[in-house]
Parts: structure tokens; C-alpha cells; sequence
């Protein structure tokens, strides 16, 4: 009886031996495709920080070249060297020639000369520029709404009254000529034909001086 219990349990080892084989045979190709699912998985953890990063770190743009500003633009037609080119204040355009002069017979040193040049250009030249920034941006807007006003009035009021005092006096001309021609015309050119054929005898009398 012995005998045959290790007989079988000799059996039952050697029948279990290839299964373990076999196992052992099917693990490593389990483990290669955990392997390559594990790998798979790194590469698309890699490719989506790889791709966060791009994100963050932007390219930086071309900066393109910037256009000219709205005041260059309204005053594109604008000259700074001749500001009076219609001659509007020839009065004041005064210097320094114009308002100091020495006679031949009175000078003085030429140095105080050229420096009262320069003290009386540039205190006059800063002195102004000082004065029109403080005038010259309420000074426009009051002559601005000044110039406004009298376009719009003389653009809505004044012009079309004007236009129909011209057209009611167009009228009465051509009625009232054509009322002379109708009726003072013919007479006038009637008398005219009668007294085209009368002598007028003109008598000259002569003054002799005394």
C-alpha cells in the first residue's frame, strides 16, 4: 500500500512539473507586455509634459514695426517752419533788429551787444513758449466753439436767408421787367419815333465881355 501511495504522489509530482514549466514559459512574455504597456504609458506621460512645457514656454512674437500716432497723422500737412504762410501777423513779427538799433555815432561794446542780442531773443522766444502752453490749449478751444458756432450759424441761418432774398429779388426783377417791357416800352419807343422827326432850332446867344 505504501508503495503505491508514493507511487502516486511520484505521479502526481511529475504530473504537476509541466504546468509549472508551462507557467514559468508564459511569464516572461506577461512580463514584456507589462513592460511595453509600461513603457507606452512613460512615452505618453513624457509627451504630455513635453507639451505642457511647450505651452508654457512661449515663442516670443516679432515685434512689429509701430505706425505713425493720431497726432502725426491730423497733422500730416501741418508745417512747423512756417507757421504764418498766409501772413496773418506780419504786424507783430517784430525782432530784434526791429526794436533796438544803435546809430553810427553811439555804440557801445560789441560784446554787450551780442549779449543783448541773445538775452532779448531768447527771453522773448522762452518767455512766449512759456505763455502759449498755458494759453494755447484754452485759447484753442474757446476759438474753436467761437468758430464753430458762427459756421453753423452762417451754414444754417445766414446762408439760406441770403439765398432766398436772391431768389425773391430774381423774381420781382423779371416781373418788373417784364411789365416795362409790356407796357412803358412800346409808349417810350412810339414818342421816340414822333419826336426822331422834329427840328429843334438851337439859338446860341454870344456874350461879349465888357
Amino acid at each position: 500500500m505504501s508503495d503505491s501511495k508514493h507511487g502516486s504522489k511520484n505521479d502526481l509530482n511529475e504530473s504537476n512539473m509541466p504546468l509549472l514549466e508551462d507557467e514559468q514559459k508564459t511569464d516572461p512574455e506577461k512580463e514584456q507586455i507589462e513592460l511595453t504597456e509600461k513603457d507606452d504609458s512613460n512615452e505618453k506621460e513624457k509627451d504630455k509634459k513635453k507639451a505642457k512645457k511647450e505651452k508654457k514656454e512661449k515663442v516670443p512674437k516679432e515685434k512689429k514695426p509701430k505706425g505713425p500716432s493720431c497726432i502725426d497723422t491730423m497733422t500730416a500737412g501741418l508745417s512747423l517752419t512756417d507757421r504764418d504762410d498766409k501772413a496773418i501777423n506780419v504786424e507783430i513779427d517784430l525782432g530784434f533788429d526791429d526794436v533796438l538799433a544803435e546809430p553810427r555815432t553811439a555804440q557801445g561794446f560789441d560784446g554787450i551787444w551780442k549779449l543783448s542780442f541773445i538775452i532779448f531773443t531768447q527771453t522773448k522766444l522762452w518767455l512766449y513758449r512759456l505763455f502759449a502752453a498755458l494759453i494755447a490749449i484754452p485759447a484753442s478751444i474757446f476759438w474753436g466753439f467761437v468758430f464753430a458756432f458762427i459756421t453753423v450759424f452762417y451754414v444754417w441761418i445766414v446762408s439760406p436767408t441770403i439765398r432766398l432774398f436772391e431768389f425773391g429779388f430774381y423774381i420781382f426783377r423779371r416781373v418788373w421787367s417784364g411789365f416795362i417791357r409790356c407796357t412803358l416800352e412800346p409808349v417810350c419807343a412810339a414818342l421816340g419815333a414822333v419826336f426822331s422827326n422834329v427840328n429843334v432850332a438851337q439859338k446860341r446867344h454870344i456874350v461879349q465881355e465888357a
